[in-house]
């Protein structure tokens, strides 16, 4: 449960993947759900909810403040819409006006955007990372592989993702011998790995010897409480499919969809797995 709103139920807008329904069971089902049509995981619907088109924004401020929702969270993946094609609701023509207006470019700016309406309706946006302390990832290396002599793919990779990160590009990015083999794009971290394998030869490791680094980092200017980086047990998979040599994260910044599971992923498939301290 929330310390500050114990006795009240947390209002959960939920895309795809295992973390909406993590957090539903961190809070022992004391939520109500806003499942995003074609996108939340269907078992999230044995809880008190509605399912909503994305457009729709009202809608699903209503429910959760009928729910009796007074913090809320948003978490999942969701596909980037095509704006043109949805239907938009009071809630959502707000939303599309102030992005209209050209001043919210970007992910970071257009989530932003997003916490501002729910909370100009009286609810308040929490971190996910609040109710999930044990899944963001712990400090220092994880694995028994070797992090040490892909040091300068390491550092290489951090100053690429912070670049990046600072320009609202994207939160990923794979570096092989100090060159640049892939960023994150609008299909995300595990679309930007099964690039890689289009790759030549000569760019990548092999599955003896290992060669590239995955980064991904928070953007410095982010908000926190929406769409910090999540490494899932697939990311691992995918990574070891294109034969990288590890993965370096932000400890406590970063959730996992089972923290101990990725680690003993990441070590029965050859790849580090490094926590970096959040830098000031």
């Amino acid at each position: 449960m929330s310390p500050s709103q114990p006795d009240k139920p947390l209002g959960l807008i939920a895309g795809s993947g295992a973390l909406p329904l993590q957090v539903a069971k961190a809070q022992n089902g004391a939520v109500f759900v806003v499942a995003l049509e074609g996108e939340a995981d269907e078992t999230l619907l044995q809880y008190p909810h509605i399912v909503s088109p994305i457009g729709r924004m009202k809608a699903a401020a209503d429910a959760l403040l009928d729910a009796g929702c007074a913090e809320m969270v948003i978490i999942g993946g969701i596909q980037r819409p095509n704006i043109e094609k949805l239907e938009f609701d009071e809630g959502g023509q707000w939303f599309l006006e102030q992005v209209m207006s050209g001043a919210h470019e970007g992910d970071d700016q257009l989530l932003k955007v997003i916490i501002a309406y729910f909370e100009m309706r009286g609810l308040t946006v929490c971190a996910a990372q609040d109710y999930l302390g044990d899944q963001t990832g712990k400090s220092g290396p994880q694995t028994g592989h070797d992090y040490v002599a892909h040091q300068s793919d390491i550092d290489r990779a951090i100053e690429v993702a912070r670049v990046m990160g600072a320009q609202d590009i994207g939160q990923s990015v794979a570096v092989g011998r100090r060159l640049v083999l892939a960023v994150e794009g609008p299909e995300g971290t595990d679309g930007m790995l099964q690039r890689l394998r289009d790759l030549s030869p000569e760019f990548l490791g092999t599955a003896d010897a290992r060669s590239g680094v995955l980064a991904k980092l928070p953007k410095p200017q982010q908000d926190r409480r929406v769409d910090i980086p999540a490494i899932g047990q697939r990311t691992v998979e995918l990574a070891a499919a294109a034969q990288l040599a590890g993965i370096v994260f932000e400890a406590g910044g970063t959730l996992f969809d089972d923290f101990e599971a990725v680690v003993a992923l990441a070590e029965n498939n050859g790849l580090f797995l490094l926590g970096l301290e959040r830098q000031s």
